[in-house]
């Protein structure tokens, strides 16, 4: 049986509505940045054409937000 590991393909604007909690943008790309995250690839444009967006592993995102939501609530005193 083959078990190939399934990479999860998210852009900026995917983390950013997927990840809780919530991020803007610009934290995540802040993120992605600070914790040295390579994209993977470019998502293919859509039907109107336009920059494919740079893709991420999912997995990756959610490890980095989550040692960075620890210490922010933790600064936070919550």
């Amino acid at each position: 049986m083959d078990l190939a590991v399934r990479t999860e393909l998210w852009t900026v604007e995917d983390a950013a509505r997927e990840l809780h909690p919530k991020m803007t943008v610009a934290q995540v790309r802040a993120l992605i940045t600070l914790a040295d995250i390579p994209s993977i690839g470019n998502r293919p444009p859509g039907p109107y054409g336009g920059r494919p967006a740079k893709v991420y592993d999912g997995e990756q995102l959610r490890k980095a937000h989550a040692v960075i939501a620890r210490l922010l609530i933790a600064q936070a005193g919550l």
